[in-house]
Parts: C-alpha cells; structure tokens; sequence
C-alpha cells in the first residue's frame, strides 16, 4: 500500500504543480428533489451569516473523505475538514463554528439539484470541476487533484490481468450514476462492460466484494479509502485521468465563490489545508501534496 500511496502522490504533485471531531446536525433528503427554479439571489453570502448557519452537502459513505459514523451520527474525512474550515471563515467570531453546519447527503448524481434547488448553500462532494457542470452551478477552487484509478483483486492485480484500464475491455466495471469516472471509463476502454452502476461508492464496493463485477473505477483516493481495511483488494496505482476538486456553488453567486476562494487560499497558504489532510487521508500514510493553487472560474 505505501508504495502505491508514493506513486499516486508523485502523480498528484505534478498534476497541482501548474481532523474528525464534532459535526452539526445532518439530514439525508428525499430523492428526485425538484429541478431548478433560477439561480442563487443576490446577497447569498449575507442570507447565510443572517441566518446563522450554513447547509453543505457532503458524502456519507466514503472513508477518508465523507464518512459518517452509524452510531454516533458523526461525520469524518477531508471533504468535512474543508467544509469546516470555510465555516469558520464564514463565522469568525463563532469558536464552535463547526457546530453552525447542516450536513446533507450528497450523492453524485443529486449534487446539481441540491444546489440548483436551494436545498443546500455548497456541496464539498468529491466535486469534480468539468465544462458540463459548470453550465448548472458554479466551482471554488479546486482544492484537491486526485487521479481516477481502477480497484480489484489482490490476485487479479498481482497476476497482470488487470495492471490499469487498459485491461478491463471485456470486463464488468462498476461506478456511480451522476459521476465524471463512467465517462472517463468508457473513453479509455470501449469494450468495458458498465452495465452495472450504483448510487454510492460503497455500493459499488460491495458488487465487487460479492463477485458481481471484476473491479470498480473513481478517483484512486476514494478507492483507497474503501479498501484501506481490506487486503484483498488494491488498486492499480496507474490513474489515467485527471480529477480537480471544486466546492460547488450555485450558478451565478459570484460574491459567495469568490469567498469560497479566498477560504480555501487563505486555508492553503496558512497550513489549515495541510492539517486537514495529514489528520484525514494522511492517516493512512500518505504524505500531504502540494495544494492545488486556486483558479478564479
């Protein structure tokens, strides 16, 4: 693991070379929600602080980045730590300020409408910034570059039946509906069964741990995540795409991403960022990269 930890680093520090603890109360919605009725008002930024807290929607079931506890209700993982330190700029004053967030579940295929709908005011999801979603909302950042990866077998890796994409033509993929990697998938191998596609991750994990597919495809760091605890499974350490993360803001409320913005260099440049990813994904190893620099979309 810590060789393929050191490999998928080195790629990510080119790429951006161009801390559990409390959480506010969470709620998962009711899925389709209503599509879009216009864009965000002027003064969101204001309507927030007036408000005196703030809905971001955040995954529940990825380890290292959005997971929540079964039992406690908790929420831990770097996409948290982020949301947390945007928070805390957002209501400086406030000591407690983590505790001034409302969670919501935001899995990839509703992330859009959360946003267009106003169920929520950012999505810190694992967001991938392309061209297509930025015809729907809006993105701060990136704050993170990871690499997309493919997840199988121990065996299956160590044999050279599957060493990257390039082997899974003819096999059965799982992703998520709603995410970029289905895309990337089918760009990179044709032939690439993809029949088979869930709602979340861990789902996807699941199918593979029951021999429903022969491996599951996303950004490596998730899939490192889920199978941190598993040495059966591994992922290739071969990425062959690009993923910059970028906290989702609604179309058209400049003066709220130019916030996000100044949150996340302000993180950056005053170590928060680096903390934040040494008591998260660190943890299993992994050495902080370099934080992408802030792009003003």
């Amino acid at each position: 693991m810590g060789r393929v930890w050191a490999g998928i680093l080195a790629a990510l520090v080119v790429a951006t070379g161009c801390s559990s603890g409390g959480s506010g109360g969470s709620t998962t919605l009711p899925e389709p929600l209503p599509q879009a009725t216009g864009t965000a008002s002027p003064g969101h930024l204001t309507t927030i602080r007036t408000r005196g807290r703030v809905r971001i929607g955040v995954k529940f079931d990825l380890p290292l980045f959005g997971l929540k506890d079964p039992t406690t209700g908790a929420l831990s993982g770097f996409d948290i730590e982020i949301a947390k330190g945007i928070t805390a700029r957002l209501f400086p004053s406030d000591s407690k300020s983590a505790d001034r967030i409302d969670f919501v579940e935001a899995i990839s295929k509703n992330r859009e409408t959360l946003l267009r709908s106003d169920a929520v005011d950012l999505v810190v999801s694992t967001y991938t910034i392309n061209d297509a979603r930025k015809q729907l909302v809006d993105f701060a950042g990136p704050y993170y570059i990871a690499g997309q990866d493919i997840l199988a077998k121990q065996e299956d890796i160590r044999s050279g039946r599957i060493r990257g994409v390039g082997d899974v033509n003819g096999k059965r993929v799982c992703s998520v509906t709603g995410s970029t990697s289905l895309t990337n998938l089918r760009a990179a191998a044709p032939k690439v069964d993809t029949s088979i596609t869930k709602d979340k991750y861990s789902q996807c994990f699941e199918a593979l741990k029951e021999g429903k597919v022969d491996a599951m495809t996303t950004d490596d760091a998730i899939l490192l995540g889920l199978a941190q605890d598993d040495p059966e499974f591994a992922i290739t350490g071969n990425p062959f795409h690009t993923e910059p993360y970028g906290v989702g803001v609604p179309k058209g409320d400049d003066e709220l991403r130019s916030f996000v913005n100044d949150a996340l260099a302000s993180m950056e440049a005053e170590g928060s960022w680096t903390k934040a990813f040494q008591s998260t994904v660190g943890a299993t190893g992994a050495i902080a990269p370099t934080p992408p620099a802030v792009v003003r979309y």
